[in-house]
């Protein structure tokens, strides 16, 4: 038994202490004051929706504490499975980075062949166009009867008006995302589908962010915080102490 419990992960290390024993995750919880959905994330050991690293060993210890266990030995298994999922994640950036690259380059070969075709072909149409002129132009002179095609030059307002639309499509691509926490909670961020980013806000902190096609938000209290997507209110559902997954828009 000893040995199959030194091959387990923190989660299912501590759990199989609890249960051995019989203690409820609602025992846990109301000796440890952490929520019971926190204590199952922890057995479940779902490290996308865990706190941050230094909430987490506080769980573990506070966790390990209530049903008898080691606790440094529950933090150093959390330790080792963290680096583990490290080291896989990066190996996936680190091929997705190579993926993307290699696309990013080829796209832009293509954008560039495409580049010159267009031009030529525009280069040429302005040639037979300005030859064509010419030759209307040399016909006139000599008193012949034939008549010009009737050009039309976009006027300088026009040309305004068509950037200023431009400008105007561009600005409203734009995702700003406001957060404002009222509460102290943690957050971790994906903007466009990127890599994430932790943060522990207090009561009072502001964060300012911008994104195009969207934002990943997981907040360790549904409460904590409120958003504003674009200057219009972001409603999030949930209690206060829930962890909750939103994906704006």
């Amino acid at each position: 038994m000893n040995e199959d419990k030194n091959s387990l992960s923190f989660g299912h290390y501590l759990k199989s202490i609890r249960l051995e024993k019989g203690i409820s995750l609602e025992e846990i919880s109301n000796e440890t004051k952490i929520r019971v959905d926190s204590l199952l994330l922890i057995e479940k050991e779902d490290f996308d929706r865990l706190p941050a690293e230094v909430y987490v060993k506080s769980f573990l210890r506070a966790y390990a504490k209530a049903v008898g266990a080691d606790e440094e030995e529950a933090v150093r298994r959390y330790e080792s499975s963290s680096f583990t999922l490290k080291k896989s994640d990066k190996y996936e950036a680190e091929s997705e980075s190579f993926s993307n690259k290699f696309w990013h380059r080829i796209v832009l070969a293509i954008g560039t062949l495409l580049g010159i075709i267009v031009l030529s072909v525009l280069l040429i149409s302005i040639f037979r166009e300005q030859t064509s002129l010419n030759g209307q132009f040399n016909q006139k002179i000599a008193g012949e009867n034939i008549q010009g095609n009737s050009i039309k030059f976009p006027k300088d307002n026009d040309l305004i008006q068509r950037i200023d639309n431009k400008n105007s499509e561009d600005t409203t691509h734009k995702l700003l995302l406001d957060i404002i926490a009222v509460e102290e909670t943690w957050m971790k961020v994906s903007i466009d589908d990127l890599g994430a980013k932790e943060y522990s806000l207090h009561t009072g902190d502001r964060l300012e962010l911008e994104a195009t096609s969207g934002f990943n938000l997981i907040i360790g209290n549904a409460t904590g915080v409120n958003l504003t997507l674009n200057d219009k209110p972001v409603n999030i559902e949930g209690k206060n102490g829930e962890v909750v997954n939103i994906q704006i828009p």
